[in-house]
């Protein structure tokens, strides 16, 4: 149901299709908790980022262009939430930032992970498994 491309958060925990056909057969609205799932997620890294990005501060355009009010959007059965910089709203910096150029020498690994790296990746899926588990529990009451 929830799929991650690019700066897009995704469910990614193991044992989350066994979940899926739970809620399926109970009958629960897999949808909604999906949607918690991610929303959660997305309150959880973006703080993150907001700190990780501040040391760069020079006009104020890329922490501007931060996604800091996203909701879920539905295209059928794919949930998704941006999180991260819109590079269309002055976010490119961000890239170069986290990349490195000839002159951003070296990349800022701090905004990397805040947003990429593996340990907000599992934290988010700890507790993406941890709202799911509860929600079962819930269901089966």
């Amino acid at each position: 149901m929830a799929k991650k491309k690019r700066n897009r958060l995704s469910i990614d925990f193991s044992g989350f299709e066994e979940y899926y056909e739970k809620f399926d057969r109970l009958n629960a609205d897999s949808k909604k908790i999906t949607e918690k799932a991610l929303q959660k997620s997305y309150e959880m890294i973006t703080p993150g980022i907001k700190k990780a990005i501040q040391p760069h501060h020079l006009t104020g355009a890329t922490e501007n262009a931060l996604r800091e009010n996203e909701k879920v959007e539905w295209q059928g059965n794919l949930g998704t939430i941006h999180v991260g910089f819109s590079i269309s709203e002055g976010g490119l910096a961000s890239i170069f930032l986290m990349y490195g150029t000839p002159r951003i020498d070296p990349p800022d690994k701090k905004l990397y992970n805040s947003i990429y790296g593996a340990a907000i990746k599992k934290k988010a899926q700890a507790l993406q498994k941890e709202i799911f588990d509860e929600e079962l529990k819930k269901v089966m009451k």
